[in-house]
């Protein structure tokens, strides 16, 4: 069923999109993974990883969606809302490098080697595709209520998990990094935002007291008090605001979109590597996976 709609926004694409497009999109793509021909023993599964890639991870014109993000803006009038959650959900793939922990008859329990999640994945096939400690490329969807592989892979050879285990920890500890910053902004926020409803409380009461005074000298006096907390609440306000920016950045710009291309560039850079070592057998493969 995954399978079939995936295939459908494939079709969808190609027909909406210029082909001119997706063709410099391709070259982009083989500029990082290598250039594929049609006796490739990997043909056909690099072309539906290309396509993956250009779907979900490639950037469209305004640069903050991917293709798939900006093809459901585009259409969502003309869908109805069950086509469009299903279309949503496709777009919060898992897109990584796992490694198989555990494989049983329909199922197998994955690690994603970016950020130490385990996710057990429905695969009827699981058996016949995997081998326990694999190492590969793979794209995770939650679909009816499981976790599934879009089906296409990249398997790494077994001797090359030390050094992918130590390229992954790179990209890792920088979103790591950004994670840290992201949780100071978060308890910041958390901060101000309570300062500022025990201010807006101060107010409330002032404000009270002000109402129940007839005496000049104290409504003068309370009313210096309300003034002072009014400026408060407006430094405050503007903190708040500018710490929902700071990381709405770190969300959007770092973790997400940043993390993305990081992810990728390794994942392709791999792709790339074990190309070469599908086509060069008598190379070692301690010469290919190499910086």
């Amino acid at each position: 069923m995954l399978a079939e709609i995936i295939e459908q926004l494939f079709e969808f694409a190609a027909k909406s999109i210029p082909s001119d497009q997706i063709l410099e999109a391709k070259k982009t793509y083989q500029k990082e993974t290598g250039e594929i021909y049609e006796d490739d023993k990997s043909y056909n599964s690099r072309m539906a990883l290309f396509l993956e890639w250009y779907l979900f991870d490639q950037s469209a014109l305004d640069k903050s969606k991917t293709i798939l993000e900006s093809i459901i803006d585009e259409n969502a009038d003309g869908w109805n809302n069950d086509r469009l959650k299903i279309y949503k959900d496709i777009t919060e793939n898992i897109h990584g490098l796992f490694l198989a922990k555990k494989i049983k008859d329909g199922n197998v329990k994955v690690l994603n080697l970016f950020t130490d999640e385990k996710y057990l994945v429905a695969e009827k096939d699981s058996r016949l595709i995997f081998r326990k400690n694999d190492v590969f490329q793979g794209r995770i969807v939650f679909f009816q209520d499981q976790y599934h592989f879009t089906g296409n892979f990249c398997f790494h050879p077994d001797k090359t998990q030390k050094y992918i285990n130590s390229e992954v920890k790179k990209v890792a500890l920088i979103q790591k990094s950004y994670k840290k910053e992201l949780a100071g902004l978060e308890k910041n926020l958390f901060k101000a935002n309570k300062n500022l409803k025990n201010n807006e409380k101060q107010i409330e009461n002032l404000n009270r007291k002000i109402e129940n005074t007839a005496a000049e000298n104290k409504i003068q006096h309370l009313s210096q008090k309300l003034s002072i907390l009014f400026e408060e609440r407006a430094t405050l306000t503007k903190c708040i605001q500018n710490l929902e920016g700071e990381i709405f950045i770190v969300k959007n710009d770092k973790i997400k979109l940043e993390g993305r291309q990081q992810t990728n560039a390794l994942i392709n850079k791999l792709a790339y590597m074990n190309l070469k070592w599908e086509r060069s057998r008598q190379i070692e493969i301690s010469d290919i996976y190499k910086n």
